[in-house]
């Protein structure tokens, strides 16, 4: 969840996100990846071939460190991993 007070830096803050992040993600392998929010609640959805495989490259990059840093200000702590139960193909 976005901090109350600090949806519209959040947008902000996203719609100038690193290109050097962009870059990163993408050479782990992650090819779509969106940002919704509703009020202060987020949803974020990504894809790849091996989504946890391109996740801990990701995590343990030290941009995407630096960048998760920045949020912070942003985010209160805490998500919730959702189960896809349905994908048209």
């Amino acid at each position: 969840m976005v901090r109350p007070g600090r949806e519209e830096a959040y947008r902000e803050a996203h719609r100038a996100v690193w290109p050097e992040l962009i870059e990163e993600a993408s050479k782990a392998g992650i090819r779509n990846h969106s940002v919704f929010m509703s009020g202060r609640t987020l949803f974020v959805y990504l894809e790849a071939d091996d989504v946890e495989k391109s996740l801990a490259i990701l995590n343990s990059n030290p941009i995407k460190m630096r960048w998760d840093e920045y949020m912070q200000e942003f985010l209160e702590p805490g998500s919730v991993m959702l189960d896809e139960v349905f994908y048209m193909r």
